[in-house]
């Protein structure tokens, strides 16, 4: 295992518990937003390892934002956490795997990124951004041995996560669930994952909804 994140001290706390297990792993701290630092964790992993067989890119988040008040600074500064992100390390993940002609890569997305949620909008703009690239990816690296997966988790606990934030608590999965919706959505190759079954029925409901009916919804949903 490659292990990359801005914090060391939970990077190694989690490298300890992967070596317990008997999985060799390194630690790369890095700042996703800085394209120069994630090169350099992708050849700490070359380096370590001779090769990248799957990458889970994870990062990003997102803070309650009305497009009322937000500034340009504010929307542009979630852009950059949930898409630069993702493309720092996605496009030499490609070369390097596209290389090798093989390779699985994961792309953490959102629900919010299918279409605009009050007080999400550049969180849902940025995650859509996203969705769109990976399906372009998909379409365009058919042939190369690449796999490319598309996560959508629902609202996961974790420490970032205000449940006064969430319309009913009974969307919340426990970060346990979370993990092993994503293996498995790994070990089957799936192109899209949305999860949990409530929140992809919620998902498909709310496409299916001719637009101004789900405007609607949502408007009164929020307050």
């Amino acid at each position: 295992f490659v292990l990359t994140a801005r914090r060391q001290d939970r990077l190694e706390r989690l490298a300890e518990r992967l070596r317990a297990k008997g999985s060799p792993a390194v630690v790369a701290p890095a700042d996703a937003l800085n394209p120069a630092a994630c090169e350099a964790v992708l050849a700490t992993g070359m380096a370590a390892f001779g090769r990248i067989d799957v990458a889970v890119l994870n990062a990003g988040g997102g803070q309650a934002l009305s497009m009322a008040e937000a500034s340009t600074a504010q929307v542009l500064s979630i852009m950059r956490l949930n898409y630069d992100t993702v493309v720092h390390f996605l496009c030499p993940l490609i070369a390097h795997m596209k290389a090798r002609g093989t390779g699985l890569l994961a792309v953490t997305g959102s629900p919010a990124g299918f279409f605009g949620l009050p007080k999400s909008g550049p969180y849902s703009a940025a995650k859509a951004a996203v969705r769109m690239l990976v399906d372009t990816c998909r379409i365009e690296l058919a042939g190369t041995g690449i796999d490319l997966v598309a996560l959508y988790p629902g609202f996961t606990h974790t420490a970032s996560l205000d449940p006064d934030d969430v319309p009913t608590r009974a969307l919340i999965i426990d970060v346990d669930r979370a993990v092993s919706e994503m293996r498995w959505a790994l070990e089957q190759r799936r192109d899209h994952h949305v999860f949990p079954k409530r929140i992809a029925w919620l998902i498909a409901l709310a496409r299916w909804l001719p637009e101004r009916v789900r405007r609607w919804v949502l408007q009164r949903a929020a307050g």
